[in-house]
């Protein structure tokens, strides 16, 4: 039941790098929800403006244990994003503070470019783009190439994200296989995907891994020396998903050492980077900087999904996609 609307002020904070909020100011119209937007990184602002805040929308702005003790009648705060790593879900849910995501604004937009850079992984771009740009015009010196329709395709998660990339891979890879404690095998069947028992299984018959896991406490450094191991040497590791679930130093070792042939990653452990990381000395490497989501429609959506997320919490008491 809609409760009848008090005056309500919700404050966005770290995506745009001005105070214009048109798009939310439409969502929230009649609602009695009224915006304050600091400018971007005017972290005095942002800190000023939590005592007085019913709702908190932030993108990458971390809401640790200081912002939640400062947020004295907040009821609802949201990321305008997928993961809720930034949250620190323990201390809001001491405030009695709800969390939610955003996880339906990008996905043709990351799907799209998960399997571009599967595809140049396996048609050998890296190579060919470094030798045309230092001058080399030579198709023989990069490794032999496979056809994709001879590959087996593997999601090391299967939620939403993997399913669209699922469908995207059928028409190009011999087989897709997917492995997921919580996977639905109603959606691995009506997809035509294999589901292999254990992660194990799936890194030793993947011969394009692609990565669709959350990044929790458990699952950090997920990917690290032991199970790189576990990869054929003619291996591709594709990451659009969180930085931390890849242990960067086992994956230089693992593309310099010859462990898996090739990666692509859109995301680091630390954005923006250190440009000395050796990581970016390798040819058989494609990195992206954290890129997968854009699009216009996608910051449109962004903005647009996170404030009618605030709306109904606010209005409601609750809204889809709690995460808290």
């Amino acid at each position: 039941m809609i409760t009848v609307p008090g005056k309500w002020t919700v404050g966005i904070y770290g995506m745009l790098n001005n105070t214009e909020h048109g798009l939310e100011d439409e969502v929230f119209e009649g609602s009695g929800i009224e915006v304050v937007n600091p400018a971007w990184k005017d972290e005095e602002a942002f800190r000023k403006m939590l005592p007085g805040l019913d709702g908190l929308i932030v993108l990458t702005t971390e809401v640790d244990r200081p912002v939640v003790e400062s947020l004295k009648k907040c009821k609802a705060a949201v990321r305008q994003g997928l993961g809720v790593d930034n949250f620190d879900l323990a201390a809001l849910k001491e405030k009695g503070i709800q969390a939610y995501n955003v996880p339906d604004y990008c996905v043709d937009e990351v799907t799209t470019h998960t399997m571009t850079m599967a595809l140049m992984l396996v048609r050998n771009m890296t190579y060919y783009m470094r030798d045309i740009g230092g001058k080399v015009w030579n198709s023989l010196k990069a490794p032999q190439s496979r056809r994709a329709d001879e590959l087996t395709f593997a999601l090391a998660g299967f939620g939403r994200m993997a399913q669209v990339v699922a469908a995207k891979a059928k028409p190009f890879f011999k087989e897709i296989a997917a492995y997921d404690p919580y996977v639905s095998r109603e959606a691995a069947s009506r997809l035509g995907v294999r589901v292999a028992e254990t992660l194990e299984e799936l890194l030793k018959t993947a011969d394009v891994l692609s990565i669709h896991i959350p990044l929790t406490d458990s699952t950090h450094h997920m990917f690290n020396e032991e199970r790189l191991h576990l990869m054929k040497p003619t291996a591709f590791l594709v990451n659009t998903a969180r930085g931390g679930l890849v242990d960067g130093q086992a994956l230089y070792r693992a593309l310099s050492e010859g462990w898996i042939q090739g990666a692509a990653t859109d995301v680091l452990e630390v954005e923006p980077p250190s440009f000395d990381d050796p990581l970016f000395t390798l040819k058989n490497l494609i990195v992206t900087p954290h890129a997968a989501w854009r699009s216009d429609a996608a910051g449109r959506d962004i903005r647009v999904f996170a404030a009618r997320t605030m709306k109904t919490a606010l209005l409601e008491g609750t809204a889809p996609n709690r995460v808290l």
